[in-house]
C-alpha cells in the first residue's frame, strides 16, 4: 500500500511525502524583497512532512498582471535572497521548485503582445529571457524551474489551438505550437542542472502535450485547469475532472505526474495513489491556512485540512488566512 508519507522518487529527486506544496501569489515582500514572515513561513513548510515545495509565482516581467503580488526575476537581489531560502528548505531535506511565469507578454519595447502578433525576434527574446532566469534560478540553489504554462499564463495561450493562430514553424500541429517551449527546455537542460517541470491544463490535446514535453526533456508535470482555484473542488457531479485526465497522463509518460489541486484530506488522498497511476498531489490554500498540518496528519490528530476554501486569499491576492485573522 502506498501512503502520503512514503519517502518516494520524484525523477531524479527524493522527496519525504507525495504532497506538493504549489504557490500562487506573494504579499509579504518588504520593498520588492524577501520580509521574515516568508523565510519563516518556508522554514515551517520544510518542517513539517512536505515532499516538495513550489514558490510563489515569479514574475519574468514588469507591469505583468500580478507583477505587485510576486516576486521579480529581475530584482537585483533575487539570487542572494532566495539563496538564503533554499538553505532553509535544504536544511530540512525538502527540494524546491521556482515556479516562473508572466501573464502579459511585454517585450522589445512592446506591451501586451498577443500570441499571433509575436515575431521571431520577440519568440527568441522570450526564449532567452527563460535561459537567463533558469541560470539565475540555478545560481539561487533551487533543484529545479516550473515553467507556468497554464492557468491563464502566457504560455498557456502559446500552445492552445483556440489561442494560436499562427501559420509558420510556431503555429499549427501540437509540436509546433510547443516548439517555442520544447526549445526553452532542451536549453535549459543542456545548460543547468535543473529538474524542469511543466504545468499545464487539461485542455483538449494534454495527452499529445504530455507526452512530447517528456520526449524532449521536461522531468515531471502538474495538471491543472484554466479556471482560477475557487473552481478546483465543484465539477458537475461533484467530481473533479482533473482526477481521470490526471490519471490517465500518469499512464501514458514515465515522468512524475502531480494531480494539480481538489483534495484536502488524507483518507481521500491514499485512496487516490492507491486505485489510480497518480502519486503526487499538490496543494496552495490548506498551507496558507497552517503550514504545518501535515504534521498533524501524520501523528493522527487531524485527517483533514481545517480550511474552508473561502477563496480570499486567492481574490485578495495574499499569502496569508482572512479566516485566522478575522477569528484573531
Amino acid at each position: 500500500m502506498k501512503d502520503i508519507f512514503d519517502e518516494c522518487r520524484f525523477g531524479d529527486l527524493t522527496l519525504k511525502s507525495r504532497i506538493v506544496r504549489t504557490g500562487l501569489w506573494e504579499s509579504q515582500k518588504e520593498m520588492g524583497n524577501l520580509s521574515p514572515e516568508i523565510f519563516l513561513r518556508y522554514e515551517r513548510l520544510a518542517k513539517n512532512h512536505v515532499g516538495l515545495i513550489v514558490t510563489e509565482l515569479i514574475s519574468m516581467y514588469a507591469h505583468d498582471r500580478f507583477s505587485d503580488y510576486s516576486h521579480s526575476i529581475n530584482n537585483p537581489k533575487f539570487i542572494k535572497e532566495f539563496r538564503y531560502l533554499t538553505e532553509i528548505t535544504h536544511e530540512n531535506d525538502v527540494p524546491i521548485l521556482a515556479q516562473l511565469g508572466f501573464v502579459n507578454c511585454n517585450v522589445n519595447g512592446k506591451q501586451n503582445v498577443d500570441v499571433n502578433d509575436l515575431t521571431i525576434e520577440d519568440i527568441r527574446q522570450i526564449q532567452s529571457d527563460h535561459i537567463v532566469a533558469a541560470k539565475k534560478i540555478s545560481f539561487a540553489g533551487f533543484n529545479g524551474i516550473q515553467i507556468a504554462m497554464g492557468n491563464s499564463y502566457y504560455l498557456s495561450k502559446v500552445i492552445d489551438s483556440k489561442e494560436n493562430r499562427r501559420h509558420d514553424d510556431y503555429g499549427g500541429n501540437t509540436f509546433k505550437r510547443l516548439k517555442m517551449v520544447l526549445e526553452i527546455i532542451k536549453v535549459i537542460k543542456d545548460t543547468t542542472g535543473l529538474h524542469v517541470n511543466c504545468r499545464l491544463n487539461a485542455q483538449d490535446d494534454v495527452l499529445e502535450i504530455a507526452e512530447l514535453l517528456e520526449k524532449y526533456g521536461a522531468d515531471s508535470l502538474q495538471i491543472t485547469k484554466l479556471s482560477s482555484p475557487q473552481h478546483f473542488r465543484k465539477d458537475s457531479g461533484d467530481k473533479n475532472i482533473l482526477f481521470d485526465i490526471t490519471d490517465e497522463i500518469a499512464r501514458r509518460v514515465n515522468i512524475p505526474v502531480i494531480l494539480g489541486g481538489g483534495l484536502s484530506d488524507m483518507n481521500s488522498i491514499n485512496d487516490l495513489i492507491n486505485t489510480t497511476d497518480i502519486e503526487f498531489v499538490s496543494m496552495q490554500r490548506p498551507f496558507v491556512f497552517n503550514p504545518t498540518f501535515l504534521s498533524e496528519w501524520k501523528n493522527g490528530s487531524e485527517v483533514e485540512s481545517l480550511c474552508r476554501t473561502c477563496n480570499n486569499c486567492y481574490w485578495k491576492k495574499t499569502s496569508t488566512c482572512h479566516i485566522i485573522a478575522e477569528e484573531e
